[in-house]
């Protein structure tokens, strides 16, 4: 049997949707509703509420990214010393790895609309909804800032509902909204005009995810965390680079190679800047060939032993690697021009 229920404000479906660092609680929350310890409550005002803010989340979560580098790269152009290039690169490191972050975001939204597909989705009773509008009359929380809570007041009074009439399990309900639900005096509390009904049913009133969870299964969620706490990192844009100026190096020697062969045989001839007449694949400029033996002895200082005869095998990774980088920057695949 269900030893617990929970019903999560929308609010709160909504900051886990939009965090990447929720995917443990999200994931621990989605086994422990299949292993029946946690019964998850879900009207549909909840699942609608949702759907209307989902979209919204993931534009946001990537415009906030993106303009927040947009404004700190402003500040440091302005007021930057003589660290602003490590400052700017750092920042760049960062922001390459933006996609990561937001497709985390669209990860929870899917992970968040399975969990509602799993959960109880009963319709508000009409019971409750008088409740709600006698709420209103009196002007009792969530009606006392004098605004339309209506919504608010059918999810906490469907909440006492289900407790009421339930009394063999515990019942916690979970919200971000402390304007609405919580004490003046410590928003870690019920409103003084649902305190009662808390005190007298002994359910749970929690604007801490987390802590609710934990205090279910401790250790359950601390073995989630522990598993995703570690990621694997996307590659830093100037590693990225780095690898990609060293393939074209030695893509380039390679073929620095061949046209000495060439050359050595005289199918390539060496011609001066006078005499070259323009592109011709059997002609290289002497003084550009020059330029070529120059590059080619500073490579081989800087890859010794590396820098083949490649196997036919070898030579196709290298040149994949390149392309592989390219394409992950913005190229099309196949540029391999050194």
């Amino acid at each position: 049997m269900t030893q617990f229920v929970l019903l999560i404000d929308t609010c709160v479906w909504i900051n886990l949707a939009k965090d990447p660092s929720s995917e443990p609680i999200i994931l621990a929350l989605s086994d422990l509703v299949e292993s029946g310890k946690i019964e998850l409550i879900c009207p549909p005002l909840i699942k609608d509420e949702f759907d209307r803010n989902k979209e919204r989340v993931s534009e946001i979560a990537t415009q906030r990214l993106s303009q927040e580098f947009k404004r700190i790269r402003r500040v440091i152009d302005q007021f930057g010393n003589e660290d602003k290039n490590l400052i700017v690169g750092a920042i760049d490191e960062i922001q390459h790895k933006l996609p990561i972050a937001t497709n985390a975001v669209f990860g929870n939204l899917s992970n968040i609309e399975k969990l509602f597909e799993s959960a109880n989705s009963n319709d508000i009773p009409t019971e409750v909804k008088v409740n709600s509008a006698d709420r209103a009359l009196k002007k009792l929380a969530p009606f006392h800032k004098n605004k339309n809570s209506m919504g608010d007041a059918m999810l906490i009074e469907f909440f006492f509902y289900l407790a009421n009439g339930n009394k063999d399990r515990s019942h916690v309900f979970v919200t971000h909204n402390t304007k609405d639900f919580s004490s003046p005096s410590d928003n870690r509390k019920p409103h003084e005009d649902f305190e009662a009904f808390f005190q007298k049913t002994g359910a749970t009133y929690s604007i801490n995810l987390v802590e609710s969870v934990k205090s279910i299964e401790p250790e359950f969620l601390e073995d989630y965390i522990a598993e995703y706490e570690w990621v694997e990192e996307t590659r830093g844009l100037y590693e990225i680079l780095e690898h990609i100026n060293i393939f074209v190096e030695k893509i380039w020697f390679n073929r620095y190679c061949l046209r000495e062969e060439l050359i050595a045989d005289g199918k390539i001839r060496l011609v001066s800047k006078e005499e070259h007449k323009g592109y011709d694949p059997n002609v290289i400029r002497s003084d550009i060939w020059e330029g070529a033996l120059k590059a080619a002895e500073a490579v081989k200082n800087k890859y010794p032993g590396e820098l083949g005869p490649f196997s036919d095998f070898e030579w196709g990774m290298l040149n994949g690697k390149l392309s592989a980088l390219r394409w992950v920057l913005g190229d099309e695949w196949d540029m391999l021009d050194t």
